[in-house]
């Protein structure tokens, strides 16, 4: 029994100490009077809700008697009951102040009450009121209670309320008093729940309407077998591969996130309510702001579309029509069409159409067409077209069309379409392309590209380039009726491609050789040729095993061109030039250039046979080199200049010959 009361004790002590912490406006009291006096009804009033009146009885006609029975009702909804609009009462800790309205006319008047569940009678939090032609708002607090000022000028006033998961409902106001108005919503009808197989199977939309679930074919289970796997003594550690399409989709919803977020960074809770809840299109012809939530469209900035919106720090709105000015920034949930300009930056959740001008930066949701500038960078979250130029960087996370110019580097993550991309550091699209990319470090294309690339360090086609590659290194998988310009050019397979550099390397459909041959000069003689057939590269090397009169070894480089004359014979035209290293330690000018004009005989799939006369050109300030049997075919030596120096010049026709490695 003991610990019964000890029980009821402790619950009747949480229940007191769970009602002091309402503040006495919201406590829930249940009384019943019979004709008392007003400061007598007052004082039961005080006693049931556990707190204290303070008033000026001079203010209030405390000898009028009132009646009352109530059960469960906020204590706020008890005095407006008795007091009427004669008396204002407010909260101040445990007491409640009375205060006599002033009789000087009002320009506004107030309507307020409590917002609750039809069904449940439950009171409701964070709901929507507000009058659509002033904007007036206002949002339930924690006990379901709300307070809008309303201007007594307006002729139709209509009160909207909106709570997400309940029905809208319209209140038509007549009398332009300050009035108690309670109100009831009904929750949103109920979805019949659906079978969760029947979730599971997708339909285009277009056909759904047409098609009902009971005419689906039934779902087949897919069984899948398992085999045991074997234990085995040598551990295989397979190394995933890199999707980079899967890291640049999952990396531009990451950046499309964070710039939703950002245009809900810089306004109000009660701005956020408001967004939660109403689905209504407010439109307006224009908006002044100080900042978002302190302007003309009040708290409901976020569902207003304005023709011009002019905003002396910051502005926030749903969309704009024709021009919209920032001191320092705009945000647009919605749309913008127009002009938009802004000290800072401009932050717009959907499409723009039209000039954006940032100081600093420009975020767009979605879709950009027109002319974007900004000191800094440019984002826009789908695809553009027109003009990007930013003091850093400019972004598209779709496709672009169009001219993007920045200080630093631009970037497309899918495709670009007859475009101009200039860069003070780099250019890159992820997906295909084509136009012309500049840039003074490098260019990437991560697909196919059509079109032009120039950088100072690096260009980079991940498919396949048709056009032009010029800068130091050029790299594209496949180069198709096109052309690469640099110090060294790869590609991993080549058709009509022409590349002109120190060293090119075409893979698929280009020319590979490795000779091993002999010649007068050296007994021993080995180049690498690569490119392709019309423009190769020549890399050889020749050795004489230390025979007397002979060089030590000679270095060369040279270029090439190789015509096919059917499936076995081809002819080659070669041009080199090698330093020849006598026995001698110190490198003095032995200076070789050699035409050679070859016949290749094709013996086998990768090897042929090779003889080509050639036509020799030697500037060497030492004695002449031993041709052997050839030195006859001597075509002149004599004393001469060659770039300023003393030296002797000869010239012979020689031979050489070999096998070729295809």
């Amino acid at each position: 029994m003991k610990k019964l009361l000890t029980f009821l004790l402790l619950l009747i002590c949480i229940t007191k100490v769970i009602s002091q912490s309402r503040p006495p406006l919201e406590r829930i009291i249940s009384i019943k009077i019979s004709n008392e006096r007003i400061d007598n009804a007052l004082n039961i009033i005080s006693k049931a809700g556990n707190f204290s009146f303070s008033y000026n009885p001079e203010e209030i006609s405390v000898e009028k008697k009132v009646s009352l029975n109530t059960q469960n009702q906020p204590v706020r909804e008890v005095l407006s009951n008795i007091l009427g609009n004669t008396i204002s009462f407010k909260n101040r800790g445990n007491y409640i102040i009375l205060k006599k309205n002033t009789e000087e006319p009002q320009k506004d008047f107030f309507v307020m009450g409590y917002v609750s569940d039809g069904e449940t009678g439950l009171k409701i939090e964070r709901a929507s009121i507000y009058e659509p032609v002033t904007l007036a708002s206002a949002v339930s607090n924690q006990y379901g209670y709300y307070r809008l000022k309303i201007p007594k000028e307006l002729n139709n006033i209509n009160l909207l309320v909106r709570k997400q998961n309940y029905q809208d409902e319209r209140i038509l106001i007549k009398a332009k008093q300050d009035k108690l108005l309670n109100i009831n919503l009904l929750p949103t009808p109920k979805l019949p729940k659906i079978d969760t197989i029947a979730r599971l199977v997708s339909f285009k939309i277009d056909s759904l309407p047409n098609k009902k679930l009971d005419s689906l074919p039934p779902i087949q289970p897919i069984i899948t077998k398992i085999e045991p796997r074997e234990e085995k003594d040598s551990i295989i550690i397979e190394i995933p591969k890199f999707n980079y399409e899967e890291y640049w989709a999952s990396t531009r919803e990451k950046l499309l996130i964070t710039q939703r977020r950002l245009t809900d960074w810089f306004i109000t809770q009660k701005q956020n309510i408001h967004l939660d809840n109403i689905r209504d299109t407010i439109y307006r012809p224009i908006q002044i702001s100080f900042l978002p939530f302190i302007g003309t469209n009040h708290y409901l900035s976020g569902n207003v579309i304005n023709n011009i919106s002019l905003n002396i720090i910051a502005g926030y709105s749903l969309g704009v029509r024709s021009l919209e000015v920032g001191g320092f920034l705009n945000v647009v949930r919605g749309k913008v069409n127009g002009i938009q300009a802004s000290g800072f930056a401009n932050l717009v959740g959907q499409d723009v159409k039209g000039i954006q001008v940032a100081g600093f930066t420009s975020v767009n949701g979605r879709n950009f067409y027109g002319i974007q500038g900004s000191g800094f960078s440019n984002l826009n979250g789908g695809n553009t077209g027109g003009i990007q130029v930013a003091g850093f960087a400019n972004a598209t996370l779709k496709n672009f069309s169009g001219i993007q110019a920045s200080g630093f580097g631009n970037l497309v993550l899918q495709d670009m379409h007859a475009s101009i991309q200039a860069a003070g550091f780099g250019n890159a699209v992820i997906g295909n392309g084509n136009g012309i990319q500049v840039a003074s470090f490098g260019n990437l294309v991560g697909k196919n590209y059509k079109g032009l690339q120039v950088s100072g360090t690096i260009n980079v086609v991940g498919g396949t380039l048709t056009g032009l590659q010029i800068s130091l290194l050029n790299f594209a998988k496949k180069v198709k009726n096109g052309s690469q310009i640099g110090l060294f050019n790869f590609a991993s397979e080549s058709k009509n491609n022409l590349p002109i550099g120190l060293l090119s390397f075409a893979g698929k459909g280009g020319y590979q050789r490795l000779e091993i041959g002999t010649n007068e000069v050296n007994w021993f003689n080995m180049s690498f040729k690569t490119g392709v057939h019309q423009f190769y590269n020549i890399l050889t090397a020749g050795y004489n095993f230390g025979f007397e009169a002979k060089p030590n070894f000679s270095l060369g480089y040279g270029l090439g061109t190789a015509l096919k004359l059917n499936r076995t014979f081809g002819l080659n035209l070669d041009l080199v030039s090698s330093h020849i290293q006598t026995n001698n330690n110190r490198w003095k000018l032995n200076q070789h250039t050699k035409l050679a004009l070859g016949l290749e005989v094709k013996a086998l799939r990768h090897l042929a046979f090779f003889i080509s006369p050639s036509f020799n050109f030697l500037a060497s300030d030492e004695s002449g080199i031993d041709l052997g049997k050839l030195n006859n075919w001597k075509l002149s030596e004599k004393q001469g200049n060659y770039l300023g120096q003393k030296a002797t010049l000869t010239s012979w026709v020689g031979l050489q010959g070999g096998i070729r490695i295809l």
